[in-house]
């Protein structure tokens, strides 16, 4: 199997927000709850005209909180980009995966690298991309629309019997 992925702002966006939002998915609801109770506490403060710079801070903190992971993640994605500018000249780098009895990478340089099935941790799906998590917090994204060889459907297939679960 084969799979050819540009490595452009979007796709960068789209896997990095993936892996994030697959990493906290754990604290997502609890997150959520937690955040409704606030907002409760503040309505009632509210309605006894009683609001003070606590149950305000209260609100405020988890969309502050929020809004640090993104502006994290947005540095990390400029920092990339800013790393195969340097690397390759420009922002935009193709890279093909080959499967084989190893994987192997190759960018549009010729740079290559072979990676063991054995540090594959899972995969995730985006609306775009398929995206291998490896151990390190490596990740390798995966064009759906980006088969050469094989498709979509056949690498789950494949991918799955690699997994070490």
């Amino acid at each position: 199997m084969k799979n050819r992925c540009i490595h452009t702002e979007k796709v960068m966006k789209e896997y990095h927000y993936a892996v994030m939002l697959d990493y906290y998915q754990k604290l997502i609801i609890p997150f959520l709850i937690v955040y409704l109770l606030i907002i409760i506490y503040f309505v009632m403060k509210f309605i006894k005209h009683d609001i003070g710079a606590l149950a305000i801070f209260d609100v405020a903190a988890p969309d502050f909180l929020a809004g640090v992971l993104i502006i994290k993640l947005e540095k990390v994605i400029r920092l990339n980009r800013h790393r195969m500018q340097v690397m390759h000249g420009k922002s935009d780098c193709e890279c093909i995966i080959e499967f084989n009895d190893l994987i192997l990478m190759t960018t549009e340089y010729k740079n290559q690298r072979e990676i063991s099935y054995q540090h594959i941790l899972k995969y995730i799906e985006t609306k775009n991309l398929i995206i291998l998590i490896l151990e390190g917090r490596i990740f390798i994204p995966l064009d759906k629309n980006g088969f050469i060889e094989g498709d979509v459907e056949s690498f789950r297939k494949f991918i799955d019997g690699k997994i070490n679960k």
